[in-house]
């Protein structure tokens, strides 16, 4: 699985977009309320339905404020952050265009270079329509008497678009510099930063810090901070503690399907083929998100069930192309991989340069690597790898695109070398974990 949860966009003060920017659209209106069989019994914290469903009343009361004052744009700002935090909550597509529809609405009646700036920003970042998120940024630094907090959050936002745009040296200056004057709002965008750039120790003792810091009347950050201490452990090789992780963060928030999809991952690493299956078929049935769709069609395909496999890969594709018209930004990076696993190849290499033109960080980089070698390019998937390798981006998979880059162009020693730093950073890794 592409590690499409964290460490591309953070928590930004996890106000409205921590769990947006790097999600899957979804098309569906039923909040999942899955709960792994191995995380039921150590469940004690509120649930993810619960969550929605408080999120929910809050909504529908700024809804009705907001139909009672025709020209009141604050009340519009107020419910399109809620409605944000509920897209990132769900990736269902029409909360996210709910969202837009209301904040065309606020900056309708707004006073010109007024408005709901920051949602505004926070919103395109989180569909990466990164220009976009910078016009608003930069229309907030032309305000008389700009607010000290929303600043703080946009030069962490300003940092994660670098990010994106693989402008690491700045993006790691910034969130230095913010975390140190306020480490609420950016220790846990740091680590997900040095998680990114081959630092996972750092990572978790920053998450862990972040973790402290949160009280325990914020179960849906601290679920998002355990998740993500569940994932950099996967992501060198320990799925142990990741379980622990996880399970641990199930407690916090039970049902959350983001969770639920990740331990369902640990269980296909380990083999335990039966278990995953499980999971994503619940999930399936519940969430309806592609990405689970994608997931269970491997595990039928590697179970030996084809036909089953081949009905959800075509309704993952519907389900992508779908979304792809919708908000083509947010999609392509995520749809590719659909096709990176089941094809066309053509379409995933058309994917992946529309991705890497949008946002070509260290992930788009990979991405697009991996697209030239499936369509027979493997000169130009080494150059891609190698301008990845020239930052400070570290993953498994930079390595591992790099080797099979190599080795298709008959460079074996120079293939055992990126062989040897994948290996150190993931002893148990292997390239069909990370092929949904």
């Amino acid at each position: 699985m592409d590690r499409k949860t964290i460490l591309v966009s953070a928590v930004l003060a996890f106000g409205v977009s921590a769990l947006v920017s790097h999600f899957f659209f979804r098309g569906e209106t039923s909040a999942p309320s899955i709960v792994a069989p191995e995380a039921r019994a150590a469940t004690a914290g509120p649930s993810y339905a619960a969550l929605l469903d408080e999120l929910d009343r809050r909504i529908d009361g700024l809804q009705k404020r907001a139909d009672g004052r025709s020209s009141d744009w604050l009340t519009r700002m107020h419910l399109g952050s809620a409605l944000l935090e509920r897209a990132g909550l769900t990736n269902q597509i029409h909360d996210f265009a709910r969202v837009e529809a209301v904040l065309d609405d606020a900056f309708s009646m707004a006073p010109a270079g007024s408005g709901p700036l920051l949602v505004a920003a926070r919103f395109n970042f989180a569909i990466h329509r990164l220009g976009e998120a910078e016009k608003y940024l930069d229309m907030m630094d032309r305000r008389a008497v700009p607010r000290r907090d929303e600043q703080t959050s946009a030069r962490v936002l300003r940092a994660e678009i670098a990010v994106q745009r693989g402008q690491y040296e700045a993006a790691f200056a910034e969130l230095t510099a913010v975390a140190a004057a306020s480490p609420v709002a950016a220790t846990a965008e740091l680590a997900l930063y040095h998680a990114k750039t081959g630092d996972p120790a750092q990572a978790e003792a920053l998450l862990e810090a972040a973790l402290q810091a949160t009280g325990p009347n914020d179960p849906r950050r601290r679920a998002w901070m355990k998740l993500q201490l569940g994932v950099v452990a996967m992501e060198r090789g320990d799925l142990r503690l990741a379980l622990k992780h996880l399970q641990e963060a199930d407690s916090e928030l039970s049902g959350w399907w983001l969770v639920q999809e990740h331990i369902a991952e640990i269980h296909n690493r380990r083999d335990d083929h039966a278990r995953a299956i499980e999971i994503y078929e619940a999930l399936v049935r519940t969430a309806d998100l592609p990405q689970h769709m994608d997931a269970l069609a491997g595990l039928y395909r590697h179970t030996g069930e084809s036909q089953r496999a081949e009905e959800l890969i075509a309704r993952a594709a519907a389900r992508w192309e779908e979304q792809l018209a919708r908000f083509p930004e947010s999609a392509m990076g995520h749809a590719l991989q659909h096709y990176l696993q089941f094809g066309p190849a053509a379409r995933a290499l058309e994917l992946a340069q529309a991705n890497h033109a949008a946002r070509p960080g260290g992930d788009a980089q990979v991405a697009l690597a991996q697209a030239y070698l499936q369509t027979g390019q493997p000169a130009e998937a080494l150059a891609l790898a190698e301008q990845a390798l020239g930052s400070p981006y570290r993953t498994p998979r930079l390595h591992d695109v790099a080797a099979k880059a190599h080795a298709a162009l008959g460079h074996t020693q120079a293939a055992e070398e990126q062989t040897a730093l994948l290996l150190a950073m993931n002893p148990r890794y292997s390239s069909d974990d990370h092929a949904h």
